[in-house]
């Protein structure tokens, strides 16, 4: 009975550092987050050494934007990184490494900023004028790519009332019931379509949908969590959600593939909502052994890192959703007052 208490009271004051330990040496998820960090660093140096760095070209052609947007403009700006973009927009162009949508945004943005630093004496931007001029990329007659006046309400825009919004969020549930009539393929181009329209540090975009449609995959890669065993047989399709680390050339950035990949995940549950598609949001947990399965099953690398599933599919009208209750608006928020007298 004392060994028993004595044991009792060591565990007790000494739990803490024993969960330490055990999610540091055995559990290994903390060791395994670092290594697709680092392994996400090197990737990313690594292809911009190959001239396939589209990230690289997607941040500093995003910086770039920025500087255009400034009030007052300068005649000149970036000098410290526009004749290595321009470089690695070449490579990357050449390389197949940018689709046609990214590679038109990153013509029309270098076009608008050689336009706005026309006026410059610094022979840098000049020798990088004359670099971008090698591999210009013809124009075409579409809307340019470019900073341009606010749009929405300003515009004219045709935009949701808040009352419809409030709708549409109000209206999307976790649905776990599924009917088993298949989602066409251009329902779910669509959702995704409206989930790319999500902010993203430095427009990096560092995700990708894995879009798994048959209830075979689907069952199978969404049985590697726990919490689905009492629906699993039910899920029609799914979406894996993973984040690409090799987006990021610091550490410091680590997070921005969860931040970046919320984002977006928000506006495709509202993209299926609006077409009549029911989606439920499936944790991630983060242990060695599903991480090793699905990275197997998806054939992803070492620097991609698998954020949340979602299921999605038409809901069963004879299944029932949890109400879910929120907060009160009060509860949730403050207003912090910095400044105020």
């Amino acid at each position: 009975m004392k060994v028993s208490s004595n044991l009792r009271r060591w565990l007790k004051v000494n739990m803490f550092p024993l969960m330490v330990l055990w999610d540091i040496v055995i559990r290994g998820a903390f060791w395994a987050e670092v290594s697709s960090v680092y392994m996400g660093i090197r990737r990313h140096q690594r292809d911009n050494e190959l001239g396939r760095g589209e990230y690289f070209v997607r941040r500093h052609i995003h910086m770039l934007e920025k500087g255009l947007s400034m009030r007052p403009r300068r005649d000149t700006f970036a000098e410290g990184y526009i004749r290595d973009l321009v470089r690695r927009s070449g490579m990357a162009i050449v390389s197949g490494a940018l689709d046609s949508e990214t590679e038109r945004w990153v013509r029309d943005v270098l076009d608008a900023y050689f336009d706005a630093t026309a006026a410059s004496p610094s022979t840098i931007l000049a020798s990088a004028r004359e670099m971008y001029e090698q591999y210009r990329i013809p124009g075409s007659t579409e809307e340019r790519l470019a900073p341009r006046p606010v749009g929405g309400v300003e515009a004219g825009g045709d935009l949701p009332t808040l009352a419809q919004l409030v709708s549409l969020t109000s209206a999307r549930e976790s649905v776990r019931w599924f009917e088993q009539t298949p989602v066409d393929r251009e329902v779910v181009n669509a959702a995704v379509r409206v989930a790319l329209e999500s902010p993203s540090a430095c427009n990096r975009l560092p995700y990708r949908f894995y879009v798994l449609d048959s209830p075979e995959g689907a069952q199978q890669v969404a049985n590697l969590v726990g919490g689905t065993a009492g629906y699993l047989s039910n899920i029609q399709s799914l979406i894996a959600v993973v984040g690409d680390l090799s987006a990021y050339a610091h550490s410091r950035d680590r997070h921005l593939i969860y931040v970046d990949s919320g984002l977006s995940v928000m506006s495709l549950l509202l993209g299926f909502q609006a077409q009549g598609v029911s989606t439920c949001c499936i944790n991630w947990p983060d242990l060695r052994e599903p991480d090793r399965k699905i990275s197997k099953l998806l054939g992803l690398t070492s620097s991609q890192r698998t954020v949340m599933l979602v299921a999605y599919g038409y809901a069963d009208p004879e299944g029932l959703v949890p109400s879910s209750g929120k907060r009160l608006v009060a509860s949730n928020m403050s207003y912090a007052g910095l400044g105020n007298q």
